[in-house]
């Protein structure tokens, strides 16, 4: 059978444009691999109606709502290939499947590398976290410490600051700030330690402290850090689509990528990571892909 629409990635941008495209009746089928971006997260935030809730139980609910749907087709399965052809496009799983369909949907996310620190992977997702606005409010107040040594550092502290304003800034022994960050950092009351982290220390999910490389500490509850993002696939690039000068996928209004017929959505074509804004893209690349069809098809 040959679809409408595939859609490579079965979390929040993906079933929420099946859900447009399967009321819209396209055939569509999603790949989903089991592995969403925030499946290390304990709880989904800032998303109207379902604030706190497992990022797990959020799909689960998205998945059971298009079961109505017999446009749309979900498949447990990983996506080892993505070519394109005259007639449309052509996914090979690593089952040995073969499926083709007439526009395509990137929306496999990103990949997050943590900072090599030891034991910090324990931590990641419940006291170990990147966004302020997901994770913020729950340690409001508290001793939170920022691990970043790259030049968005200041711009991390700077957003953390009105959860709380028991602040600490670990360099990691870079020199990335300039002076007049490190002033104004000083100025609002945080302090900034250049010395090396070694590792970090806990138990049951909660950070308890950093451990520096003079073998001095500093207590917290959380940390903060800064992670290299990149591409979770090679499918973009496979495809041709173009970059954005911070390795996201490029696309227009519509999530239409600058091959023809390729859209993304999701974390992989935009910096600001959320279920909400996520939802929001899957949504709008489906609005694309059915004018788009519609068009061909009138």
């Amino acid at each position: 059978m040959r679809f409408d629409v595939m859609i490579v990635g079965g979390s929040s941008a993906g079933l929420s444009a099946a859900l447009v495209l399967g009321r819209a009746r396209r055939s569509v089928l999603v790949f989903d691999d089991g592995k969403p971006c925030n499946r290390f997260s304990h709880a989904s935030h800032g998303f109207m109606t379902r604030d706190g809730s497992r990022p797990d139980d959020l799909l689960q609910i998205a998945r059971e709502q298009l079961t109505p749907y017999d446009t749309v087709t979900l498949q447990r399965s990983t996506v080892i290939r993505v070519t394109q052809s005259d007639s449309g496009f052509r996914v090979e799983t690593d089952a040995g499947q073969v499926h083709t369909a007439r526009k395509l949907l990137l929306a496999t996310g990103v990949s997050d590398t943590l900072p090599a620190i030891e034991g910090i992977e324990r931590f990641w997702g419940t006291s170990v976290f990147h966004c302020p606005y997901c994770d913020g409010w729950e340690v409001r107040d508290q001793a939170i410490v920022v691990y970043n040594d790259s030049e968005t550092a200041f711009h991390q502290v700077m957003l953390l600051h009105p959860w709380t304003h028991k602040l600490t800034l670990c360099t990691g022994g870079t020199n990335k700030l300039t002076s007049e960050e490190r002033a104004r950092i000083a100025k609002n009351g945080i302090r900034i330690i250049d010395t090396p982290v070694t590792r970090v220390e806990g138990s049951d999910g909660k950070i308890e402290r950093v451990v520096l490389a003079d073998d001095s500490r500093v207590e917290c509850v959380t940390i903060f850090v800064h992670v290299v993002v990149g591409q979770r696939t090679s499918f973009p690039h496979d495809l041709g689509c173009a970059f954005t000068e911070q390795g996201l996928v490029q696309v227009d209004v519509f999530a239409q990528t600058s091959v023809a017929g390729v859209y993304a959505a999701g974390d992989m074509a935009t910096p600001m990571r959320s279920v909400a804004i996520a939802v929001a893209q899957g949504a709008t690349a489906a609005f694309g892909i059915n004018h788009a069809l519609a068009g061909e098809d009138f």
